[in-house]
């Protein structure tokens, strides 16, 4: 049994189920929770993206909370946790390639429409998608993400370097630095477990190659910027106070360039659905039923 918020018990516990679905030329591993004993095809869809230092299953404590009322379906995206791992040869890795991957998703869920979830790099994915598929998306979430390139240092921006940061990324990238960074960036409080289930997540070479490729391509978000613009559907940014990877200013400005969008601050630091996942899921069931807008009023 699941507690969740305002005391709610989810009993029975909600159904997980993993499926894989090709889209746009490459297979992800999507993961669904809902309501037993329900017409899931009848109950309003949520899609989360998530980012790319943790794979879909980082949502399932938070997930698990929106059911009944949502059915809840994470998705790996290319290159990334279980979905396929194309060479960068072979498959652009980027914003722009991962919002059309799941564009062609919701065919292949079956969804006409859905609310979409984004953390980070699965973030903008999903500004990019409600920018440029507008009649996909109903509501729009967005836990801090990346639009403007994150702040790093002298030391990290080698790590993007041709030569040294393919070396770095394939053969170099550790458990304990992992570790560290994640505790250090993400979420302080994360558990030693996830951790390892997370590094495991991007410890083979192809997902490697996806991830330092995805960031080179991360380097350069001006299109995204602009993309943020042209958003119409209702959006509701939130960002974690203690952010240190994209800090609050970030998402002050983000809230200011989008038409329709409102900012929640969440007393957290990068990943709230992690380390508040019960108020998180709270405050996105309200946002998606249109208990509360996403501008604000």
């Amino acid at each position: 049994m699941v507690l969740c918020h305002g005391g709610r018990v989810t009993a029975p516990p909600a159904i997980e189920v993993h499926r894989d679905v090709s889209s746009a030329g490459v297979r992800l591993r999507t993961t669904e929770w809902r309501a037993p004993d329900t017409d899931h095809e009848a109950t309003a869809a949520v899609i989360i993206l998530p980012g790319v230092l943790s794979p879909r299953a980082s949502f399932k404590e938070m997930a698990e909370c929106m059911v009944p009322e949502f059915r809840v379906i994470a998705v790996d995206l290319p290159g990334f946790g279980e979905s396929e791992k194309h060479s960068p040869a072979r498959y652009r890795y980027g914003i722009t390639s991962f919002a059309e991957a799941i564009a062609d998703l919701f065919g292949g869920l079956g969804l006409a429409q859905a609310h979409v979830l984004g953390h980070g790099v699965g973030g903008a994915t999903a500004l990019k998608l409600a920018a440029h598929h507008p009649e996909l998306v109903k509501r729009l979430a967005l836990i801090a993400p990346i639009v403007h390139p994150p702040r790093i240092n002298r030391g990290e921006q080698l790590l993007l370097a041709p030569v040294i940061g393919g070396l770095f990324f394939r053969q170099m990238l550790g458990k304990t630095w992992f570790h560290q960074i994640y505790r250090d960036r993400v979420n302080p409080g994360v558990s030693a477990q996830a951790l390892n289930h997370y590094y495991e997540s991007i410890s083979s070479p192809a997902t490697r190659a996806a991830l330092l490729a995805t960031l080179r391509a991360c380097t350069d978000g001006s299109s995204v910027i602009a993309d943020s613009r042209r958003v119409r559907a209702q959006t509701l940014l939130l960002w974690g106070l203690e952010d240190k990877l994209l800090p609050i200013e970030l998402g002050r400005s983000l809230s200011r360039e989008m038409p329709q969008a409102g900012l929640e601050i969440m007393r957290s630091h990068h990943a709230p659905h992690e380390e508040l996942p019960v108020e998180t899921a709270k405050v996105l069931s309200d946002f998606y039923s249109g208990r509360r807008a996403g501008f604000s009023t």
